[in-house]
């Protein structure tokens, strides 16, 4: 379980210390941050000496970061909207540094309700620019902290740019050890994508994983726990071996199916991985 991870936000219903506390209990020796309250309050300088401060005191290490979302894109569509982006995600790649973690997960396209016609045919060129443009805003503070930028698949269907294809073409410019990407498995079924098909368009340039599944009982709702199957995780195995993947494996579940409690499901996907992964060895 050395190289595993589990998002907070699967005991949003708690504190950090409280989260981690659980996290630890079942087995993950690492986490992803997510970026919310009441788990993170934002990244000045007294969150920065709070966060360091317990993760100093815990057995559980931060290993990535998930950046704060909703208009804080890399794809934003005029350029005062992606200035204002810019300038609240350069504090948390900042955070990230001073926290010794590897990764930031930044989302790079605006969500349905975001954008005024979805059907613009220069949406795509307009995100793209958005993306490249913020890209290029954040390298100055990518570089000085080591921290490394990863791209996620958002699950908007008949979107450009919801994909690993389309988002690795426009990151094949930048340096790796900087940007990559990091595949959302939920976000690739609930807009028709094979995972499979999508670890091997994202190829060498993954660098993260938000490991979940999808309870098809309820309309392709996603972040459930793996076990359900609905995947088919072998296949999956094999690509990510086929790929040659070395990042971490993290758990991004965070929805119960079948009325247990939050410490049952993060056994259960605790139990799960290692299961999983010792098949892979």
């Amino acid at each position: 379980m050395e190289n595993t991870s589990c998002s907070t936000a699967l005991f949003k219903d708690r504190d950090l210390t409280a989260a981690l506390d659980a996290i630890s209990a079942v087995g993950f020796p690492q986490v992803e941050l997510n970026v919310r309250e009441p788990h993170v309050y934002g990244a000045d300088a007294e969150e920065e000496r709070r966060l360091q401060a317990l993760f100093a005191g815990h057995t559980v290490n931060a290993r990535t970061m998930h950046a704060p979302s909703g208009r804080s894109i890399l794809g934003a569509l005029d350029e005062e909207w992606r200035r204002e982006s810019v300038g609240i995600l350069a504090p948390y790649v900042r955070l990230a540094g001073s926290l010794g973690l590897t990764e930031v997960v930044i989302h790079p396209i605006p969500s349905a309700a975001l954008v005024p016609d979805a059907a613009d045919p220069t949406l795509r060129r307009r995100m793209e620019e958005g993306i490249r443009r913020s890209l290029d805003a954040l390298l100055p503070t990518i570089e000085e902290t080591g921290v490394r930028v990863t791209l996620e698949n958002l699950p908007y269907p008949d979107y450009p740019l919801n994909n690993m294809g389309d988002l690795r073409a426009v990151i094949e410019p930048y340096p790796s050890a900087s940007v990559g990407l990091i595949l959302d498995f939920g976000h690739a079924g609930r807009v028709g994508r094979d995972p499979v098909d999508e670890l091997r368009a994202a190829g060498e340039r993954l660098c993260g994983t938000h490991m979940h599944d999808i309870d098809s009982r309820d309309g392709l709702v996603d972040h459930h726990s793996p076990a359900l199957d609905y995947f088919d995780w072998s296949a999956i195995r094999r690509t990510f071996a086929e790929i040659g993947y070395h990042g971490p494996w993290t758990m991004e579940v965070s929805k119960t199916s079948r009325g247990e409690s939050l410490e049952e499901l993060a056994g259960e996907v605790s139990e799960w991985l290692a299961g999983w992964l010792e098949h892979a060895a």
